[in-house]
């Protein structure tokens, strides 16, 4: 998995000027399936996530380090969701309704606040690449009258799918050019979003932080909270107390835990940033108050799957999950739980009630 650190050394990486790629030779079935729209309350979720580098929904990933466009996408597609073995990333966002653009708005309003500064409305913080550019009439300066046009069919996602929906702002796209004739003209061929849900076209060598697809079950959030308030804001937030009912969610849980925590500390194995709270309890005995060594998830249903490691004790009644982020080979070294008192202060992970997407 590559580490949010690697980012900064893209963006010293030497840019000619950007073209889109040509047009896919005919449009392919999309890869992610539309479902209902996940509810996130975004002034909420910011307070919960605090020095994140990376944002989640149950839809999308906000990466802020902001990038050129090539990068952001290069980026997105080295990340490899864990519950596809297709080998190919995950992707830069596509946004194909207004669920997803709502979805989108949100993102951004949980990564750099709710409000818009409208004094300088192109700051940092305010938009977002999506993966989205022209691939038709896209190399020559628009006459007046052709600004704010919108042609569906010159305009195609990464994934190949051609876009069914847009947001644009009034007379946007207007595919301005900058350069000049000896070293060439760059168009704006890529789009932007903003945190109140407007698109833009822009320079696809104009650095931004960008949306990647995640359609995942888990949002692991950094404010380091007891076990008990964990459950309390994952609920306040509208979603709920993450609960693993397989090694494969246990595998999709790392991932998420990596991309919001970074990277294992190691040498301070017990360090609160290397372990995240999840909804599961070991049951009181009633008459002496220790653990009678059954667990179940926190509202009593049955835990079919667990993955403590050595350090147990009778007394207490959360679980962690440890996850060791530098290197995945061995899944076993890097799944280990741990029991631990409920009133020490975590990360913890929350769950969407239903994913809001799937990779076919």
């Amino acid at each position: 998995m590559l580490r949010l650190t690697f980012l900064a050394s893209l963006l010293a990486l030497a840019a000619c000027v950007w073209k889109p790629d040509p047009p896919p030779e005919l449009p392919t079935d999309e890869e992610i399936f539309d479902s209902n729209p996940m509810v996130i309350q975004a002034k909420k979720m910011q307070k919960l996530s605090p020095s994140q580098d990376v944002i989640m929904t149950c839809r999308y990933l906000l990466f802020k380090v902001p990038l050129n466009y090539t990068n952001a996408r290069d980026y997105c597609d080295v990340l490899e969701w864990p519950l596809t073995d297709s080998g190919s990333g995950i992707g830069l966002a596509t946004v194909q309704n207004s669920n997803e653009n709502n979805d989108i708005k949100t993102l951004i309003r949980m990564a750099f606040g709710i409000k818009f500064n409208n004094n300088s409305p192109y700051e940092y913080g305010n938009w977002v690449f999506i993966g989205l550019t022209k691939r038709y009439d896209n190399d020559r300066k628009l006459a007046k009258k052709e600004k704010g046009d919108w042609n569906a069919s010159h305009w195609f996602y990464e994934d190949r799918s051609m876009a069914r929906f847009n947001n644009f702002r009034k007379d946007m796209p207007d595919q301005q050019q900058k350069g000049n004739k000896k070293k060439g003209y760059e168009y704006q061929n890529v789009v932007q979003i903003n945190k109140k849900g407007y698109w833009d076209d822009t320079f696809a060598s104009k650095a931004l932080p960008f949306a990647c697809q995640y359609c995942g079950k888990y949002i692991v959030l950094s404010k380091h909270v007891t076990w008990n308030k964990a459950q309390e804001h994952c609920e306040d937030v509208g979603l709920v107390f993450a609960t693993v009912e397989s090694k494969q969610e246990n595998q999709e849980l790392l991932f998420a835990a990596e991309l919001a925590l970074g990277d294992t500390l190691y040498g301070r194995r017990f360090n609160n940033s290397n372990w995240v709270w999840i909804g599961e309890k070991e049951q009181m005995d009633p008459e002496d108050g220790t653990g009678n060594g059954v667990w179940t998830h926190y509202d009593n249903s049955p835990l079919p799957y667990q993955q403590h490691g050595t350090r147990n004790c009778s007394q207490t009644t959360g679980s962690e999950l440890k996850e060791n982020k530098a290197s995945l080979p061995s899944l076993e070294k890097t799944e280990n739980g741990m029991t631990a008192s409920p009133s020490r202060n975590d990360p913890f992970a929350c769950m969407c009630k239903e994913r809001a997407c799937k990779f076919a």
